[in-house]
């Protein structure tokens, strides 16, 4: 069967996996990639919702071969979709080393390939067992303007996925992109690649942090890649923190002004007025200093150095978001004694 969409060109391979079939499928690919004289497709998709395959796997390696060789040759993104859990784990041990990409289905498919088809600042949920490739898939996503979701693990997949806000969900999916023969033009995530491997440095110190210092419940329940959110509607204290050396950006910590009082009277153990605003933001501002100062040790560790300036308090969104720049970076969702504080780390 054969179809196009969008100019991404879709093939399915039915029934048990032959040779005839395979050459069969290839000129089919060959002879439509013909009509295209001036512009190459955005893709190729080959689903195989119906194929069957020998348990030794030899057949179905045969096949990958091939389409991987015919890749090359039509310099062309060529993607697997609609396959089964058991069927993803095959594929992804024997596309490893090749420039094909799975999707579990088109719609995934399209996100990747036909991003310009889609709105930018789409809620998207990324969830893979592998959170390495989880986060590349994350990364690669929010190069294209959405707004993106990652599910660290089983427990948080299941959470997010049943909230129903998220427009497409994105499992068991490899880019296999270190091999690919061309990348598309991207829209860079402002966060350095070793900034984002030590993201979980700068959440689990927060949280860490907040427990010892106040003595209450504190957690993050979700991240995603987004520009700064501006949209909260209570009053709300910012403190920004610039910090250098191996790792560059920019740490930003937001405290709902309720909460803020909260954390404060935990520390000093007596009444803070909600109109002492001095208090307040000297208080936000000094858990700024205590989290950057164990998160920089907790980095040193790990042999990387990192200068954190001195902390600047704003009373507005839109004042921070003047200090910071419009770049986009990490939204964290956190909770202290169940009630929601974010920070957020940007260039």
């Amino acid at each position: 069967m054969f179809g196009i969409q969008k100019e991404i060109l879709t093939f399915s391979y039915n029934g048990v996996i032959q040779e005839n079939k395979n050459i069969f499928l290839l000129k089919s690919i060959t002879d439509q990639l013909k009509n295209f004289t001036h512009t190459k497709p955005k893709g190729i998709v080959i689903s195989l919702n119906g194929i069957e395959y020998n348990e030794d796997f030899n057949s179905l390696s045969l096949l990958i071969k091939q389409i991987s060789l015919l890749s090359k040759k039509v310099d062309t993104s060529i993607s697997f979709i609609d396959y089964n859990l058991s069927l993803y784990k095959i594929l992804k041990t024997l596309t490893k080393n090749t420039s094909l990409k799975l999707f579990k289905n088109n719609s995934a498919a399209r996100l990747f390939l036909d991003a310009k088809s889609f709105k930018e600042g789409i809620q998207v949920l990324v969830y893979d067992e592998d959170l390495q490739n989880s986060q590349k898939l994350s990364q690669e996503l929010s190069y294209y303007g959405y707004s993106v979701t990652l599910a660290k693990n089983l427990t948080d997949f299941q959470q997010f996925n049943s909230e129903k806000r998220h427009d497409v969900v994105v499992t068991h999916s490899t880019l296999n992109l270190s091999l690919s023969s061309s990348n598309p033009q991207k829209k860079a995530l402002s966060l350095s690649k070793n900034l984002i491997a030590n993201l979980p440095v700068f959440m689990d110190t927060a949280v860490e942090t907040l427990i010892s210092f106040t003595g209450l419940d504190a957690q993050k329940s979700a991240h995603s890649i987004k520009s700064f959110d501006v949209s909260l509607t209570s009053n709300i204290i910012c403190s920004v923190m610039r910090f250098s050396g191996d790792l560059k950006g920019s740490f930003v910590l937001v405290f709902p002004k309720g909460i803020a009082i909260t954390a404060i009277e935990s520390i000093l153990g007596e009444t803070v007025e909600g109109d002492d605003m001095e208090t307040i933001m000297d208080g936000v501002s000094e858990f700024c200093n205590i989290i950057t100062g164990n998160i920089k040790t907790v980095l040193s560790d790990k042999d990387i150095k990192v200068v954190f300036n001195l902390p600047k308090t704003f009373t507005s969104l839109q004042s921070t978001l003047e200090n910071i720049g419009e770049e986009s970076g990490i939204w964290i969702d956190m909770q202290l004694n169940g009630n929601p504080f974010y920070m957020f780390i940007t260039k």
